[in-house]
């Protein structure tokens, strides 16, 4: 038994194998017998950057779908004897051996064939080469696809499908007789393989029967190329009847070849296309050179008979960071035996972010807050990176934070209400998922500021008469809301101001009427839903008008007021005398009033050194009166020296002049609304004549 080789192109393949390995694109070669092989990684393209774990191959393979190596030459060696007359599936042996040869030659005539040239024989007593075309002359060989007369039927398989017991009648009749010699037919299959130019040359040799005579000497001079696969047809028939050396088996062990027996000669049409079909049989993944692993997700499945395309899809295990080499193997068969095509491609598998948010951060409401986050991924690619906040605790509803750069690592984060946040910075390569570090900020909440608009500080406003504070304010929280008081500082309790508030700024108001005198220093105070507040003071003065006159009359004779001094403003009047005929004669008049804008006090009072009234009926001397406006309240004081001659002094008193008139001295009179009038004399006559000496009135 002889070792079957490669030379020439078969020989060539097998370094197109060896040499693919290292090919990083889809790899062709061809197996063993010629077939194409094919595989091909689509995805991952080489140095593709992958995150950690395992990663995805997928890609497709084939086998007798490319360009074959013909290298490969057949010869047809039908057996015709008297015995292939026996029964097989609806004819006889003899139609089922041309029916193999016809499906074989099917097969070598298919496109991307190895086979690039047939030839035939026929035996029985004796052997022949078959005439295997219609031209003129004894063709030796054909193609397997030739039709050289264009009758729709391959050349080769209408001149074997010609053979009858003892001979053939196409293309040129032979006569071989009916009995069974081996010898001869290896001779002359040898005359067609000599004739035959391609490297590998397979014989396919049928017989129903047993030889007498040694083959061992025809098969031992066959040549190192060529190779006998018999097969022993129908149940007469062995590979080894007994004489291995008149035997099938010794005819291939010799021709490094095999010998097959079918019992059954109907199925030996679909055996004998093995001789040279070629099958895509399984598929491997090997990472950085390791043990090859079975892939099994192939779509269809394997084995798969050629022509062949599959896709796959497979994963590899986890892979740690760096670069790894993936490398898928196809592996296949054909007539001259396994072989394989690998191809290869590379990965780098890349480590995630490590995130660092910083921090903890603190500041204020409504105030930046910087911000410096840091990102390591030293073998990249590209980072998209990302801040948010979320509450965390003591943050009210609706507060909101924003940032000035919310995709930088360096940015300021401002939130308008205080409160603990959490903040997260999020890293994302592309490749992995997305890498979150997280800190707090800690806000401490910033007091309103709050001003008085109005009124202006030290405005008066008189006694009774309502004035407005109004009282602006802001504050940096533009979520915060607000409260505000306003304690007038007369006394009266403190009022709760009305706020109208929009984001980060508002109005405080409230109303208030003094019913005293005085400077009073009114505080407004704001207050944030934190708790925190701020206070604004203003002065207001309430006053009231007051008036002053040293003489005045009413009834007959109407004397105006002489001189008369009102405030406000302040004022001082002076009149030297006056002289009413038959009323009065008043000497050395004055009058003043005297309103202190910064304390509201006021003072009003007049004199007179002397007078007679009625024609001297009364005489008075060294009158004065003053009236008071201040905290306490309204006041009035007077003082007459003589009245007709006798001291009076600040008493109040009423005299009657008979005859004449009531003198009324130091009178005080106080109105319904406070307002407070004050006379040091006052003279109703019988007729209703009044006279006033000395008169000052306030709060009117």
């Amino acid at each position: 038994m002889r070792p079957r080789h490669l030379t020439g192109a078969a020989a060539l393949a097998v370094t197109i194998l060896i040499t693919s390995q290292i090919q990083a694109q889809a790899t062709d070669g061809n197996l063993p017998g010629g077939t194409s092989i094919s595989v091909d990684i689509t995805s991952p393209a080489p140095n593709t950057v992958v995150p950690q774990g395992p990663v995805t191959v997928t890609g497709t393979a084939s086998v007798g779908t490319g360009v074959a190596v013909k290298d490969t030459a057949l010869t047809y060696v039908v057996d015709v004897s008297g015995s292939t007359a026996g029964a097989c599936a609806g004819g006889d042996i003899l139609s089922c051996e041309r029916a193999a040869v016809a499906n074989l030659n099917a097969v070598a005539a298919a496109p991307n064939t190895v086979v690039g040239s047939v030839g035939a024989v026929v035996f029985g007593s004796s052997a022949a080469t078959v005439d295997v075309g219609p031209a003129a002359g004894d063709q030796l060989l054909t193609t397997p696809e030739g039709d050289a007369n264009g009758n729709g039927t391959r050349d080769v398989e209408e001149a074997v499908g010609s053979a009858v017991q003892g001979g053939v009648s196409l293309f040129t009749a032979r006569g071989v007789g009916t009995g069974t010699t081996f010898i001869p037919a290896v001779q002359s299959a040898t005359t067609v393989t000599n004739a035959q130019t391609q490297a590998r040359k397979v014989v396919l040799f049928l017989s129903d029967g047993f030889a007498s005579g040694d083959v061992t000497g025809v098969a031992g001079a066959v040549p190192a190329n060529v190779d006998y696969f018999t097969f022993a047809v129908g149940p007469g028939s062995a590979c080894n009847g007994g004489n291995y050396n008149a035997s099938l088996q010794a005819i291939a062990d010799l021709t490094g070849g095999t010998c097959t027996a079918v019992p059954d000669p109907a199925s030996l049409p679909n055996v004998v296309p093995g001789v040279i079909a070629s099958q895509l049989t399984n598929l491997t993944l090997s990472v950085n050179n390791g043990a090859p692993t079975q892939i099994t997700n192939v779509t269809p499945a394997l084995p798969e008979t050629g022509p062949a395309s599959v896709t796959y899809t497979t994963s590899t295990a986890p892979l740690a960071s760096g670069t790894h080499q993936l490398c898928v193997t196809a592996h296949g068969t054909d007539g001259g035996g396994v072989g394989s095509v690998i191809e290869c491609t590379t990965v780098i598998v890349n480590d995630p972010p490590v995130v660092d948010g910083g921090g903890p951060y603190s500041g204020q409401e409504g105030t930046p807050v910087a911000l410096a986050g840091t990102v390591v991924d030293p073998d990249g690619p590209s980072l998209a990176v990302q801040w948010s906040a979320t509450p965390l605790s003591g943050v009210d509803p609706g507060t909101t934070c924003a940032f000035s750069a919310p995709t930088s690592l360096n940015t300021t984060v401002t939130c308008n209400d205080d409160g603990m946040w959490t903040l997260v910075l999020t890293a994302n390569d592309s490749l992995h998922p997305a890498v979150v570090a997280t800190t707090t900020l800690t806000l401490s909440n910033v007091a309103p500021q709050v001003s008085i608009s109005s009124p202006a500080n030290g405005t008066q406003v008189l006694r009774n008469t309502p004035v407005t504070v109004t009282a602006p304010f802001t504050d940096i929280a533009t979520h915060d809301t607000h409260t505000c008081t306003v304690d007038f500082a007369d006394g009266t309790p403190v009022v709760n101001g009305s706020v109208a508030q929009g984001a980060g700024s508002g109005t405080c108001t409230a109303a208030h009427s003094y019913t005293g005198v005085g400077s009073h220093n009114v505080l407004v105070t704001v207050t944030d839903d934190d708790g925190g507040s701020a206070t604004a003071v203003v002065t207001i003065v309430s006053y009231v008008r007051a008036e002053a006159w040293s003489l005045s009359a009413s009834g007959l004779i109407n004397v105006a007021k002489t001189p008369h001094a009102t405030c406000p403003p302040s004022s001082d009047r002076t009149t030297a005398s006056v002289n009413v005929l038959g009323l009065a004669s008043v000497q050395a008049l004055h009058a003043d009033c005297y309103l202190n804008t910064m304390s509201g006090r006021t003072d009003a009072g007049a004199e007179v050194s002397s007078a007679s009234l009625l024609g001297g009926a009364i005489t008075v001397s060294d009158i004065e009166t003053n009236c008071v406006a201040n905290e306490q309240g309204l006041s009035g004081s007077s003082r007459v020296g003589t009245l007709n001659g006798q001291p009076i002094g600040t008493t109040p008193l009423t005299i009657g002049v008979p005859g004449v008139a009531t003198v009324h001295l130091n009178q005080t009179v106080v109105g319904p609304n406070g307002q407070l009038a004050q006379y040091a004399v006052r003279v109703v006559t019988l007729l209703g004549q009044e006279i006033v000496l000395s008169g000052c009135r306030m709060g009117f």
